[in-house]
């Protein structure tokens, strides 16, 4: 008896301590939930995407083997802000820096070069199972322009004399362009520009330095020597400028003093880097600016230019060391890289009724181009061979199993029928006939989006179905490279997107249907073998201020982090099916259905009536409804 009872105290304490431990676990299991695993707090229609598991754990694995789910990723942010680097590191597989491995994040106007972050990013990622994807070796965007075009000026003449020259200089009237400027409406001024005037800016709050702007950039002089150089400059006061000529971290400080009549105003500058850039502050001062020109003068020697094989070779030279530098960096942990971005025009004929390459030109009369700072290679190595060193270099001293994509934009374009991909393809043919250049890929950007007007949209996926016939009857592996998404009402196919805060329901609702719609006819299209994956290059919405599609609904969560309609429409592309457990039917009231109906996974069921569904709990117009 007395056995019996501590027996039956025991399965007590037992079973007490197993209630207490289960709800501790329920209770730290709902305090560990982090916004990017729930949708928006307060609306019950996202409270569905509440039971959602982490993206990749929908990737058909066995089906699809090869296939890498991808994020672009702001390496700063993945380095230092734990939220965000958690949600790249649940939800996909592999991570793609937007901006840290290009060749001017690392290499700078000096040709210095500094992989310090590539380095971090790099071993943190691959620490945490992901996938390092390259982005990018050849590109004409984010260059070190100084220091290339430094290395491509006339050489001296040997026994020449110097003489007094004009070495740099910008006309505001007629180059009416600035770099890098702090954000206007923040700091009360705006920067614009007029013929006669040249740059003008107004400002109507005093700041001490927060006013400021890079006026001229890649300006090589010859650091430790003294140039003079003269400013064209006056305000609707008097007042000053002060200025530095470098870089971001040091340089030659100097200092404007300007009145309301037109004067040249003249500085001796003693620059300590070869290729610098004039940073402006226009420090506590309300009214305006005008600068019409800026020019440097110096003593220079006589030069000749180099020669057409000494181009080649310098440039070869600079490539073999950017990529040399990148590859060790990377020490082997990054298999696959964009080996050239953007390289196809929009427009021209290359002889074979293709579109040519982009060169300087095609810039300079406003080809698209995100980044700045543009240095053709091709402009000096010509269509053919930048390709093909390029390749040669990666492989030369990237991994021995380096994987080789050539990235672009517009390849779904409907208004010319595919025909940049068409072309791409046609280039990948040319590089490809010395029998040594290997590409395995085509990335495709898709920068996208949906159309309130069913005409355009019907246009774009019949555009977005042919692409992917052409990418997989290429034999090249495939991948959706930067996929983004923003809205367009109305009927003008060019029409402005919609801000994200302007967005309905039932437009976010869309987007989340085409996003699905994408990521299946992939998987329809693409087969397993040629499969590389798809990677989304917002994962949040953008802020209002961002460079890239300010205030648009690019993401699949939203500014804080919490998980868009877009987020379900991904679950849907890539996976479906969720067993309930639930084994007997009945409905209790009338419900409405026009705008279907959805497992928990977010997967669209094809049956037209809840009578026909088995039993479970689905999602019906943003509600859990439960069939029992």
């Amino acid at each position: 008896m007395i056995l019996a009872l501590l027996l039956k105290t025991f399965k007590m304490i037992v079973n007490k301590l197993y209630l207490l431990l289960l709800t501790i676990g329920l209770s730290i299991s709902a305090m560990a939930q982090e916004n990017y695993e729930l949708g928006k707090p307060n609306d019950d229609n996202y409270r569905y995407l509440d039971e959602y598991q982490a993206l990749k754990e929908y990737i058909d694995n066995s089906n699809y083997p090869n296939f890498k789910l991808g994020a672009g990723t702001t390496v700063d942010r993945y380095l230092n802000n734990t939220t965000y680097k958690n949600l790249i590191n649940k939800n996909f597989t592999e991570t793609v820096a937007g901006n840290a491995m290009k060749m001017s994040s690392c290499v700078d106007g000096n040709g210095n070069m500094n992989f310090t972050t590539v380095k971090n990013y790099v071993n943190a990622a691959t620490n945490a199972g992901l996938n390092v994807y390259g982005h990018t070796l050849a590109w004409h965007s984010q260059q070190p322009k100084g220091w290339l075009l430094k290395l491509l000026a006339d050489k001296p003449v040997e026994g020449g004399e110097e003489v007094w020259s004009v070495v740099a200089s910008k006309d505001f009237r007629t180059d009416q362009t600035v770099g890098w400027k702090a954000n206007e409406s923040e700091w009360g001024y705006t920067i614009s520009f007029d013929a006669t005037n040249g740059l003008v800016v107004k400002t109507t709050k005093s700041y001490s330095w927060q006013v400021q702007f890079v006026a001229m950039s890649d300006i090589l002089l010859t650091s430790g020597k003294t140039y003079k150089m003269t400013m064209t400059v006056k305000g609707s006061k008097s007042g000053k400028l002060d200025g530095r000529l470098g870089d971001w971290s040091s340089g030659a400080n100097f200092s404007i003093n300007f009145t309301t009549e037109w004067n040249d105003v003249e500085v001796d500058i003693t620059p300590t880097m070869e290729s610098s850039f004039i940073l402006l502050h226009v420090p506590n001062y309300i009214g305006d600016v005008y600068i019409k020109s800026i020019t440097f003068e110096g003593n220079v020697p006589q030069t000749i230019p180099l020669t057409e094989e000494e181009r080649h070779d310098t440039l070869v030279w600079a490539m073999d060391k950017w990529i040399k530098g990148m590859m060790e960096a990377c020490n082997g942990k990054v298999k696959a890289w964009d080996l050239v971005n953007e390289a196809i025009s929009g427009d021209g004929n290359d002889g074979e009724g293709n579109y040519p390459l982009q060169h300087s030109e095609g810039y300079n009369s406003g080809t698209w181009d995100v980044g700045g700072s543009a240095f053709y290679w091709q402009d000096y190595m010509g269509d053919l061979e930048y390709v093909r060193q390029a390749c040669r270099l990666a492989r030369q001293y990237g991994p021995e199993d380096i994987v080789l994509f050539i990235n672009d934009y517009n390849l779904e374009s409907d208004w010319d029928d595919n025909k940049k991909l068409k072309s791409l393809i046609n280039w990948i043919k040319k590089w490809e006939a010395d029998s040594v250049t290997h590409i395995d890929g085509i990335g495709t950007q898709m920068h996208i989006s949906c159309f309130e007007n069913t005409t355009h949209q019907n246009n774009i996926k019949s555009h977005i179905t042919k692409m992917f016939q052409l990418m997989a009857n290429s034999g090249k592996l495939v991948r959706v490279s930067e996929m983004d998404m923003g809205y367009v009402r109305g009927s003008n196919r060019w029409g402005s997107s919609v801000k994200t805060n302007q967005l309905t329901e039932a437009e976010h609702k869309k987007m989340a249907d085409f996003y699905e719609w994408i990521i299946k006819e992939y998987f329809r299209l693409i087969p397993p073998a040629q499969q590389w994956g798809i990677c989304q290059w917002c994962t949040t919405d953008a802020p209002e201020n961002s460079g890239w599609r300010g205030g648009e609904p690019v993401g699949i969560w939203d500014i804080n982090y919490y998980r868009k309609h877009a987020y379900a429409g991904f679950v849907r592309g890539l996976n479906g099916g969720e067993p309930s457990g639930i084994d007997c039917v009945e409905t209790d009231q009338a419900i409405d259905i026009s705008m279907g109906i959805y497992n928990l996974k977010g997967m669209r069921v094809q049956e037209a009536s809840l009578d026909e569904l088995p039993s479970g709990i689905y999602i019906v117009g943003g509600k859990k409804v439960v069939i029992k």
